[in-house]
């Protein structure tokens, strides 16, 4: 498997860097929100939509090279890249940070969760259950959005999707599940590929094009690979992310109070004085950890 992942790198690698070209080219330019980090707004003006070299490459060799089962995660990933991309577009060319609305995407994401798992239920990968169905929709939108929130930091998101992603791949490859290993090892690769770019400090960001990919894909893969509780462990950083949110909000209307400095988590640590890369690294190695944890439990 372990060409699958070189392979992916290096293709990765150099789509990335001729992506990155046309993106400079067509002004395709972040726009930090005004309510960020005030250290962030140097960052506007970099190049985004990055995520589409890496989402490029795990299309075409997953097509390739992994089980047919798993082609709807593909889609599925494919589907929130497209929500992702028409996302970033408008932004790019309303030149701020206004996209697509908060309800418009949970209603895409939504729609396209609810085909996914009555596909999966029809084809007889699945057993229907009420519940069940609620729970595999809201696991696929809310690993999505979990993802998303992540992608604050340059490299955040995509040094912890690798190290998820590669874990993934070695529980698959452990149950004898290998082509949930060879989707694992490519997405993998591909993300490493781009990460050469996107490492401290970034020259170009993955956009939502790649952040809702990365969650969905995540997944659905553990969806169709029935392991779908390993998430909790594999994706706990971006569990830990989400529930900063949710804390913040819901503290702040009711009590009025902010429980964190900012949120997502990685924002508090930069409101104490962390350094950008050193709250990266440290979120790395938590993530390693975990997956390491999961690979041994899995």
């Amino acid at each position: 498997m372990y060409y699958l992942f070189l392979g992916a790198t290096v293709l990765s690698h150099l789509l990335t860097a001729l992506l990155f070209f046309f993106l400079r080219i067509f002004k395709a330019k972040q726009i930090e929100r005004e309510e960020g980090p005030k250290s962030h707004k140097i960052k506007s003006g970099t190049p985004t939509m990055g995520g589409l070299g890496f989402i490029t490459v795990f299309l075409i060799l997953g097509f390739i090279f992994v089980d047919y089962k798993y082609f709807p995660a593909i889609f599925l990933a494919l589907s929130f890249a497209f929500i992702g991309f028409l996302d970033d577009l408008i932004k790019i060319l309303r030149k701020n940070n206004l996209g697509l609305t908060f309800r418009q995407k949970i209603i895409f994401q939504t729609l396209i969760a609810v085909i996914f798992t009555i596909y999966l239920i029809n084809a007889g990968c699945l057993e229907y259950t009420l519940y069940y169905f609620i729970f595999l929709v809201f696991l696929i939108v809310g690993s999505s959005n979990a993802a998303n929130l992540t992608d604050g930091l340059d490299g955040l998101l995509a040094g912890t999707a690798i190290i998820a992603f590669l874990s993934f791949g070695l529980i698959c490859f452990k149950n004898a599940l290998i082509g949930g290993a060879a989707f694992s090892f490519i997405f993998a690769g591909a993300i490493l590929g781009f990460l050469f770019y996107n490492f401290p400090k970034a020259r170009l960001f993955m956009g939502d094009v790649g952040s809702l990919a990365i969650g969905s894909a995540l997944a659905g893969l553990a969806i169709i690979a029935q392991k779908e509780w390993m998430l909790a462990l594999i994706g706990g950083v971006f569990i830990i992310e989400t529930v900063s949110v949710i804390i913040q909000v819901i503290s702040f209307k009711l009590l009025k109070k902010r429980v964190f400095k900012m949120s997502p988590l990685h924002h508090h640590f930069e409101m104490l004085g962390f350094s950008e890369k050193r709250i990266v690294l440290c979120f790395w190695l938590f993530q390693l950890i975990l997956g390491i944890f999961g690979v041994m439990i899995g």
